[in-house]
Order: structure tokens, then C-alpha cells, then sequence
């Protein structure tokens, strides 16, 4: 058939030059790309991040879990010293899961990046990631990230799920996130690559806002509520504040397009400020028979919530 083209390969220094120097900032200024491959939504943090005498080459934030995910590349075959390095910045960063990314796996390598998986707990996991590039006739080349190695971070969940290792109400928690998370896909795609189940109380959604701001959709224990918000949070305590005194000043505006009350919450005494929006009656995590009632509820109204800030936060990251 005519007007098919053939796909073929190309030499990853032929796109970039260099790893320190080419590959990382490209790949810092891509967290998109890396996040799809991983099933993650992800904020890049820091390029060259301090671990002792060494440096990690990426550091990035994985949205809806908060957790840091450190970033190993190299250009040529997988090696020894780059396996240990991941290893020593993982544990040096506290990390929730590591990566190591290169051209090609020895066999070696991805065993041990297996075996780690095996003994590793539910919360943490190690991925390898081919580094591809192709290219259909004369094209520009592109960029591929091939899984190679991954934790089954499912099967974890439902083995945590039935060991003693968690807490009737975090099985609870589990089970309900298991059922919203897809649901929440089905009706806003696109939003997130989220794809663990959670055993907290909440789960976060990226925004517009980058770094500046996320989503989350939380069961609040204490009160008994079921809230989705906008939480914000910088890093630093002064800029955090003026962000939300810059989206406070804009507060007619918001209600007007929300066409609900939100209750915005500076939180002076802490470094991170929130605008909430509650369900409107009394509600646990325990109620299973009211699930398909708070689900329903939490995807409207974090879609309410995203069509009223994206835009706003968008403005301001930019």
C-alpha cells in the first residue's frame, strides 16, 4: 500500500549529544513523557540533587502520592555502577521509586531491578526504562521510554490487603479507592495516570498549576467529611500564602463559576493553604453502602473544581 512508511531506528546521540548535558534538561523539561510511561503523574523537583558527595540525575514528585521518584539515566548498555548509584540516591532521597534509564539492559541488571522488586514493601518499586528513538523515513526522530522493568504494584496491594500489616480501615480505604480510581479515569481521561489504589484517606490529581497547586479528594476522619480541594503548596511557606491571597483576591470570580460556597482556608500556622469543597452530609469510609453516592459526587465535583481553578492557576504558573 502506498503512502506507508517504514520505521527505523536511531542512535540516541543523533538526538542528544550528550547525557548530562542534552538528555536530563530534555528529559526535566518532559516529565509528561516519562510519567506516561511509568503511569504517573509527575512535577520535576531538581536536576543534580545532592545525595552526600554525589548527585542524582532527576528528581521528581509523583502527584498522587506525593512520594519522590529519583531518576538514573545513562547513555550505553546498563551497568554496576549506575544499578548502585540508583540504589544509594533511592535511599539517600527517601525516594518512593526508582529509575534507571538506558539504551539497553543487560540480563543481569534486570534481574537484580526484579529481584528488588520482590522483596521491596508495597510502597516503594524499582523500574527500568528503555531509552528509544525512531524515526519513519526522513522524519524528525522520537523519543520512545520503554517499560523494561516495573513493580506489579496491584498485586502488592491486594497481598498488603490481606496481611496484618494493615488496618481494617486502610483494607476500607483501599477497596474504595480501587473501585474510584477507574471510575474517575472513565469520566475525566486524560486528568491522570494515576493506576495504584491508595490506603489513605486521600488521593491528589495534578493542575494546571504545576508546582504551585494540586487537587485532592479526601475522607476527613475526625469530622466525618468528604471534601475535594484545591491544596496548595510551593515548597516555602511565604510564597504558598501569596499564591492563595492572589486566588483569594479573584474569589467572586470563582463562586460566580463554581456556583457553590468554598471554604478557603489560608492555614497561617502551616506552610500549605487549601480551598475545600464538602459533600453536604456526614460520611466515613466505613458507609461501603453509600460508596457509589460519594463516587459519584467526588468525580463531579473535582471536574467542578478543575473547570473553575485550571484556568486561574494556569494564568499564574505561566
Amino acid at each position: 500500500m502506498d503512502g506507508i512508511g517504514t520505521l527505523s531506528p536511531v542512535d540516541v546521540r543523533e538526538v542528544w549529544a550528550t547525557e548530562a548535558g542534552d538528555f536530563t534538561p530534555w528529559l526535566a523539561g518532559n516529565a509528561d513523557l516519562l510519567g506516561e510511561a511509568l503511569g504517573m503523574d509527575l512535577v520535576h523537583e531538581q536536576t543534580e540533587a545532592a545525595v552526600g558527595r554525589y548527585s542524582a540525575d532527576l528528581v521528581f514528585r509523583e502527584g498522587s502520592t506525593d512520594r519522590v521518584v529519583v531518576v538514573e539515566n545513562l547513555f550505553g548498555p546498563s551497568d554496576h555502577d549506575h544499578l548502585g548509584k540508583l540504589i544509594v540516591y533511592a535511599a539517600g532521597l527517601e525516594a518512593g521509586y526508582a529509575v534507571l534509564l538506558a539504551p539497553d539492559f543487560r540480563d543481569e541488571h534486570r534481574a537484580a531491578l526484579d529481584w528488588l522488586n520482590s522483596i521491596s514493601a508495597e510502597d516503594f518499586g524499582f523500574f527500568g526504562i528503555v531509552l528509544e528513538a525512531w524515526r519513519i523515513g526522513d522524519s524528525p526522530p522520537a523519543p520512545r521510554l520503554r517499560v523494561d522493568v516495573k513493580p506489579n504494584n496491584w498485586s502488592r496491594s491486594v497481598q498488603s490487603a490481606r496481611s496484618a500489616g494493615l488496618t481494617d480501615t486502610q483494607q476500607v480505604r483501599l477497596r474504595f479507592w480501587s473501585e474510584f480510581l477507574p471510575a474517575f479515569k472513565e469520566a475525566h481521561p486524560g486528568w491522570t495516570r494515576a493506576t495504584a489504589p491508595r490506603t489513605e484517606y486521600w488521593m491528589t490529581f495534578p493542575s494546571a498549576g504545576g508546582g504551585l497547586a494540586k487537587y485532592s479528594a479526601a475522607f476527613v476522619a475526625p469530622k466525618r467529611r468528604l471534601r475535594v480541594e484545591v491544596y496548595i503548596d510551593t515548597g516555602d511557606q511565604k510564597t504558598t500564602k501569596r499564591a492563595f491571597d492572589a486566588l483569594r483576591e479573584k474569589q467572586r470570580q470563582i463562586d460566580q463559576t463554581m456556583g457553590e460556597e468554598l471554604d478557603w482556608d489560608r492555614l497561617d500556622e502551616r506552610r500549605a493553604s487549601r480551598i475545600s469543597l464538602y459533600f453536604p452530609d456526614s460520611i466515613r469510609v466505613t458507609d461501603e453502602e453509600r460508596w457509589p453516592e460519594a463516587r459519584d459526587w467526588l468525580i463531579q465535583a473535582m471536574g467542578k473544581m478543575r473547570g473553575t481553578f485550571d484556568p486561574v492557576l494556569r494564568e499564574m504558573w505561566d
